[in-house]
């Protein structure tokens, strides 16, 4: 006969399962994946790992953790949104299972994944060139923990395009990389603020909008990086 506590263990992974499915469907992830984070949520509770965090967060992180383990591209934001779990809580219940376990998570670099993005968007080698530097600048500014590289390589290789003068859409630009364009959405939004833009036709070097480079994708743009003006910060 089975112990109270040990009912009660198995209610709360059967529950905890549950909410997986549920998140995993909404993402969706492939089932390899799924059987992962299940594998680790189920080690997490067992082993009282995650002791004073709600299921979901306990459910949200082991599947992100499923991920990155996978190498499969997802964002905490992305996981945040299928699971209705803050992005914070995600991340330090996420960090309490690699640590607790020793989790052999890859650790990319969303350079590496640039080439590989670009040519899925035939993208102009210039284009790549500014990308490459704005991914530079993302890193020292310290906005690329937590973020799938894929992601952030596609969603520098858009800004680029649009500082080039280029026609490339964020829908385009989330093909390629194999991700939601919602994704690229949030971290286009990141990168632009490491990114400035001045015109080239104004003496006064009138600062552009990316609402104007977007809207108006034949505007003179001047990108010293080699064309892109970078803040260093």
């Amino acid at each position: 006969m089975l112990s109270r506590g040990h009912r009660s263990n198995r209610r709360e992974v059967g529950v905890a399962l549950g909410e997986l499915n549920q998140f995993s469907e909404k993402l969706p992830v492939p089932d390899s994946v799924t059987d992962e984070a299940a594998r680790i949520c189920t080690r997490g509770l067992e082993r009282g790992l995650v002791k004073r965090r709600s299921l979901a967060q306990i459910t949200a992180s082991s599947l992100y953790a499923a991920c990155r383990e996978k190498g499969f591209p997802m964002t905490l934001d992305d996981v945040a949104a299928a699971s209705g779990v803050r992005r914070d809580d995600i991340a330090k219940c996420y960090r309490l299972l690699v640590n607790g376990f020793n989790l052999r998570v890859p650790v990319a670099d969303p350079a590496e994944c640039l080439a590989r993005v670009a040519s899925r968007a035939k993208a102009d080698p210039k284009v790549e060139a500014d990308a490459r530097e704005i991914l530079s600048r993302a890193q020292k500014a310290g906005i690329t923990a937590g973020v799938c590289p894929s992601a952030l390589a596609a969603s520098a290789l858009y800004l680029a395009s649009l500082l080039d003068g280029q026609w490339m859409t964020q829908d385009g630009a989330a093909e390629a990389a194999g991700v939601r364009e919602a994704t690229i959405r949030r971290q286009s939004k990141r990168l632009r603020k490491i990114v400035e833009v001045q015109s080239r036709s104004t003496p006064r070097k009138k600062r552009l909008t990316w609402s104007e480079l977007e809207a108006g994708r034949s505007t003179a743009v001047e990108v010293p990086c080699p064309r892109a003006r970078l803040l260093a910060q």
